[in-house]
Parts: structure tokens; C-alpha cells; sequence
């Protein structure tokens, strides 16, 4: 017969006053894991402490004179959001609901401004999209996003009036964090998320993190669908004492819906007709990035990083819509 330790321990204090009270001091400790791994921004709870996103050294953000926004791991984690607009929803100066639900691409507005061609930048290297080609940031991929608000941004060159987003990726950590979620949601969706991280070997020296999303899923459009496969490996490695390098890589498929958009008969004048062909619908969007960051240490206490990144994205987009012809209505298909 098996005996669980709880009923053991109910079963000692009963018969026996004196184990009850000592029981009841017993101190198992608390063993707190954290997803972030602080690397180059460093977070307590919702509170963003510091970070290099707006001046490109570690600085504590609060001495910093200019408007910064901070989506951290614990409200990324909280909230679960879908898309990058979804993580940044919440954020002042932030529009992510110009083209009502579109999830096709983080198409975000600070102050007014676009920011979706030139003020995208992961890791400090900003993104380059196209007109139609767009780099897909998926929320379980990164720990923290910055947001630099007007002049906030002119410390990455030429980018957008209203300023920039800075998407920090989830890096190796230096001790052992295993998560494995699997959801399930309304318009059948179906989702397994696994992010494992730690140190490989005994020196120290290296350390990895795996991080990988298969999701199947429709949305409330019809032929719409939000599926995806994704997978993100990184690697940290000691060179030195002072020197180390970080290797961040990712690749991703996904298949979305090519039509977001409702018929308008006029101007002002909205209607609940879908004008997507379920039939003709698919927009799959295929993604990759490799890039490293260097960071050596000198005896003066000045530290010297050098960065960077190739990526490639390959978009294949089916659109279709519908115009007002007579009596009734025509339909157009067009492909990118």
C-alpha cells in the first residue's frame, strides 16, 4: 500500500500534538522561474528598470529624458497576446487598430505616424519591409518591447516621425527554465508552445534556449485561417571572462488569411459583408533570421558590442474583393 506524504504527515500530527507543531514550521522555501533573462532589459515585474533600447548603453530608464513605453515579460505572459498590435494595445501614443482586425502584419501607429516600414527594429537592427513582405513578430518569441517616441528615436538614424518599436528577443539564460503550454480556443484552435532554456555542460561557458509554437487555427472570417510553425533556437557562449557572443536565429511558417476587410458601400457607411473569397485566401508567409551580438568588456570599464543580422521573408498573397455592379455585386482576385 502506498502511503502519500501528506496523509503521512496528517497522520503523525494527529497522534502526536508535538510533530503537529513542528510541522506546521515547516519551511520548504520559494522557488521563483522567470522567462526574461535581463540580458539588455532588465525588469521587476511590470516595471521596466533599465535597458540599452533607448540610448544603446544600459542606463536605469527613469533617468532617461525622453518618452519611452515598456511592454515587459510578466505583461506579455499575462495578457497572451496573439500579435505584436495585441502586446501593444495598451501602450500611450500607440493606434494599432487603423485597419480594425487584420492580423496579416504589425501594422502600428505612434502619434499619428506610420511605423510599420521604417520604425520596426528587433534587437536594435531595424527590419526591412516591403510593400507586401513583412517581418512577422510572433509575442512567444520575445521577452520586452520598446517603444521610442518622437525625437526618443533618432538614436537609430532616419525612421518614422512618431518613433520606433524595439522588439527585444528571448535570450539564452544561465540557469534551466522549461515551459510547455498547450491551448485550446474558440474557432478551433489548437496550440503547443515550449520554450526550454539553461546552461549545457558543466563550465558555464555555454548556455542554449529552444523556443518553438505549432499552432492550427481558423478565425471568425471565413477562410481566414491563423496557423503557424515556428521555431527559434539561440545560443550564448563565454569566450572569455569578458567576452561572449549570442547567436539568435529563428524560422517560421505561417498561413493567414490574404483579405481582412468588410464592403463600405460609402463613405462612412460600413456593412457585415465579408468581401474575402473563402475559396481564395491563403497568405503564406515563410521567414528567417540568423544574427549574433558580440560584447567584450574592457579594463576601463567601457564595453564594445558589434552586431548582426541577415533575414529573409518570402510572402504569397491571395486577395480578393467585391464592387458594386448594378443591381448586385462583381469580384476581383489579385495575387502577390
Amino acid at each position: 500500500m502506498q502511503i502519500s506524504r501528506i496523509a503521512l504527515v496528517a497522520a503523525l500530527a494527529a497522534s502526536h500534538p508535538a510533530y503537529a507543531q513542528e510541522a506546521d514550521t515547516l519551511d520548504l522555501g520559494t522557488l521563483t522561474l522567470e522567462a526574461e533573462s535581463d540580458a539588455t532589459l532588465l525588469q521587476n515585474g511590470y516595471v521596466a528598470e533599465s535597458g540599452r533600447q533607448a540610448t544603446r548603453v544600459d542606463t536605469p530608464i527613469r533617468d532617461i529624458p525622453q518618452a519611452i513605453s515598456t511592454v515587459g515579460q510578466d505583461q506579455i505572459e499575462d495578457q497572451e497576446p496573439r500579435t505584436l498590435l495585441d502586446a501593444l494595445g495598451y501602450t500611450s501614443g500607440t493606434n494599432v487598430t487603423n485597419f480594425g482586425f487584420d492580423s496579416r502584419y504589425d501594422a502600428v501607429y505612434l502619434r499619428g505616424f506610420s511605423a510599420y516600414y521604417d520604425g520596426l527594429f528587433r534587437d536594435g537592427l531595424r527590419q526591412v519591409n516591403g510593400p507586401s513582405a513583412w517581418f512577422q513578430n510572433h509575442p512567444y518569441t520575445f521577452e520586452g518591447v520598446s517603444v521610442l517616441k518622437g525625437p526618443s528615436s533618432s538614436m537609430y538614424g532616419v525612421s518614422g516621425a512618431g518613433g520606433l518599436v524595439n522588439i527585444i528577443s528571448k535570450r539564452p539564460k544561465d540557469e534551466a527554465y522549461n515551459e510547455l503550454k498547450l491551448t485550446f480556443g474558440t474557432d478551433s484552435r489548437k496550440e503547443l508552445a515550449f520554450d526550454f532554456t539553461g546552461p549545457v555542460g558543466t563550465d558555464g561557458r555555454l548556455s542554449y534556449r529552444l523556443t518553438g509554437v505549432a499552432r492550427d487555427a481558423d478565425t471568425p472570417l471565413p477562410g481566414y485561417s491563423d496557423d503557424l510553425a515556428l521555431l527559434a533556437p539561440s545560443f550564448t557562449y563565454q569566450l572569455t571572462d569578458r567576452t561572449k557572443i549570442t547567436v539568435l536565429t529563428e524560422y517560421s511558417e505561417s498561413t493567414r488569411g490574404g483579405t481582412a476587410s468588410y464592403y463600405n458601400p460609402s463613405q462612412g457607411e460600413a456593412s457585415d459583408i465579408y468581401v474575402g473569397d473563402p475559396d481564395y485566401n491563403d497568405f503564406v508567409n515563410e521567414q528567417w533570421r540568423v544574427g549574433y551580438e558580440l560584447e567584450h568588456e574592457m579594463d576601463n570599464g567601457v564595453t564594445l558590442r558589434q552586431n548582426l543580422r541577415y533575414s529573409e521573408v518570402d510572402a504569397d498573397l491571395e486577395f480578393s474583393g467585391i464592387y458594386a455592379a448594378g443591381t448586385g455585386f462583381g469580384r476581383y482576385w489579385g495575387h502577390y
